[in-house]
């Protein structure tokens, strides 16, 4: 009998394992998770190979079978303990998907997660223990420690007028970021354990003048910082990918860029050869786009993206996308109102909404359409990247037009076009729905005009009119 095994690469905020589309669907026939063996056991009536990542905050397991059909509603699992539940769902309508669940507060090393395929249909994934995640160390007696996002790191300081300086010593091992016109509330270190860096310490050199030197592993990239009157922000040259459970991913080997920006390539041999189908290109959808009632209030949902403590994307001078895109969407569905249109706000204030909660929201609301807001963001000190751009995923590729185009004509930014994509999001709402990039946080040009207040103004005014001219 030939053991095939698979083992997930170190990774915080995921890796994937990924090989050929199987040529022919087939459908999952049993799975069990065998909490004694801290082991998840699946069979498919044909052949599959699976592929996976480990996906963060929180901590789950995902497992994709390509070619594979449920046949039923999602099914859970509760298990208890560390391991909350698993649960198998249709992903889409070629991907069956076993999802993991680990206890708040706990995460597993991903080196040690093992797939056996016994058989080409049958598998077996082994769990190591469940272990605690803790939360970096803070600096002794500071009342504003470095606080890690997914961007790289922010530090709560006053740096309006602060000046910014990095160098990188020669043996690679450490990057000095000097600050002149902050003073730090306290000296130290603080260990860090995130994205190449093992530790920051800090040091106040001069009365008005800080310096952190952050710790690095030889692969870490080089790092840039901004400061701002809300603090100092340190990312990444290149910026990090962090893969999300509403991520696909189609290629026999792929190269992951990782939290710590080392690159791993996984290629996974199949269990058997199978012929690998021509790629297709995307075609625009040709489903009929819903007509919207025209006796009733049509009802829309506004969702400002991130929020409480998942603050979006971090751009020049600290500018948070969530900080960004609030006020445009409360301003947007105060328009819709004013026009007779029913506006649902996924959140009206600084909290966090899981994706899930958001379009549970929208379906159970019974909303028309469902327009979620957003600010991108590019790595590697790009700022010439500048641009508004509108995501749809099937029936909403007309309402992505309208909101687009009034967008590009009213405010004249960079038309970045209207684009198919895979987001939760868009995915999971029962009516047309669409993603609206407003600009780059990034971007020299789009974050000075997300940074004022008139142009965020500006901008509600443009997505509503494409909304309204839209429902018109």
């Amino acid at each position: 009998m030939d053991f095939n095994r698979l083992f997930l690469s170190a990774i915080a905020a995921g890796v994937a394992i990924t090989t050929t589309t199987p040529a022919q669907a087939t459908e999952l026939a049993s799975w069990q998770f065998d909490a004694s063996q801290n082991q998840l056991n699946f069979r498919t009536t044909s052949n599959v190979q699976p592929t996976a990542k480990l996906i963060p905050n929180p901590s789950r397991l995902v497992i994709d079978l390509p070619g594979t059909r449920l046949g039923r509603g999602t099914m859970r699992q509760s298990i208890g303990g560390v391991i909350d539940s698993v649960r198998a769902g249709q992903f889409n309508a070629q991907t069956t998907r076993l999802v993991v669940e680990l206890a708040p507060g706990y995460t597993i090393d991903p080196q040690q997660v093992q797939f056996t395929g016994h058989t080409p249909n049958q598998w077996s994934v082994k769990l190591p223990t469940p272990v605690q995640t803790t939360a970096s160390s803070p600096v002794q007696g500071s009342i504003a420690p470095l606080q890690v996002t997914r961007n790289g790191f922010f530090l709560h300081v006053n740096g309006e007028q602060a000046d910014v300086a990095v160098n990188r010593s020669r043996d690679r091992k450490q990057i000095a970021i000097t600050v002149n016109g902050i003073k730090l509330p306290q000296q130290g270190k603080q260990a860090v354990n995130r994205y190449g860096v093992e530790s920051v310490d800090f040091q106040q050199v001069a009365a008005s003048t800080a310096r952190l030197i952050l710790n690095v592993t030889p692969n870490s990239p080089d790092w840039y910082a901004s400061a701002s009157s809300r603090g100092l922000a340190i990312v990444p040259s290149g910026g990090m990918v962090t893969l999300r459970e509403d991520t696909e991913i189609s290629t026999p080997e792929t190269i992951v860029s990782l939290p710590d920006n080392s690159h791993v390539t996984i290629p996974v041999p199949p269990p058997q050869s199978r012929p690998t189908p021509p790629a297709q290109p995307t075609p625009r959808p040709t489903s009929p786009q819903p007509r919207l009632p025209s006796n009733t209030r049509v009802m829309v949902t506004i969702d400002p993206g991130h929020g409480g403590r998942d603050p979006g994307a971090i751009g020049l001078g600290g500018l948070r996308e969530k900080d960004v895109i609030l006020p445009i969407s409360q301003e947007v569905a105060r328009i819709l109102e004013r026009n007779g249109v029913t506006a649902m706000l996924t959140r009206a204030d600084d909290r966090f909404i899981s994706l899930r909660g958001r379009t549970e929201m929208a379906n159970r609301a019974g909303a028309d359409l469902f327009v979620s807001i957003h600010a991108n963001a590019v790595g590697g000190g790009r700022s010439n990247v500048n641009g508004a751009e509108t995501f749809y995923y099937s029936t909403g590729y007309d309402l992505a037009q309208d909101i687009q185009s009034s967008i590009i004509r009213n405010t004249g930014m960079n038309n970045r076009g209207v684009k198919r994509a895979r987001f939760y999001v868009l995915r999971n709402t029962a009516m047309p729905a669409v993603l609206v990039e407003v600009g780059f946080v990034t971007g020299r040009t789009d974050a000075a005009r997300l940074a004022s207040p008139a142009f965020r103004s500006q901008m509600a005014e443009a997505i509503a009119a494409g909304i309204l001219n839209h429902i018109r």
